[in-house]
């Protein structure tokens, strides 16, 4: 498992291969970059914690535990941390040079 320290906490790589599953594990009330991908396609699941997830241009929505979301190639997004949590991701490979950042994470 390769772990990867963020601002907004870490990511723990558990498989990225053709297919990637990592968990997003959110220590504080912070918001992750607003990015996109050209190939990589998500889901989300949320284990544990209240996030925001904004997405496009569109209004955030509320995901709590339980929630989950699919975020095809190319989507805008965000993620704001409410309260500290866990984000499931499973995903086409995750390479890191397919992360177009337009606003960086808060700090």
């Amino acid at each position: 498992m390769q772990r990867i320290t963020k601002s907004w906490g870490f990511e723990e790589i558990l498989e990225n291969g053709p297919y990637c599953m990592k968990l997003l594990i959110y220590t504080k009330p912070i918001s992750s970059s607003l990015h996109y991908h050209e190939r990589k396609s998500e889901t989300f699941y949320v284990a544990s914690g209240a996030f925001l997830l904004e997405l496009a241009d569109e209004k955030a929505q509320a995901f709590n535990a339980g929630s989950a979301i699919s975020i095809p190639a190319g989507t805008k997004h965000r993620v704001r941390c409410v309260v500290p949590g866990v984000i499931v991701e499973a995903s086409t490979h995750d390479d890191p040079d397919d992360c177009i950042r337009l606003v960086p994470s808060e700090s």
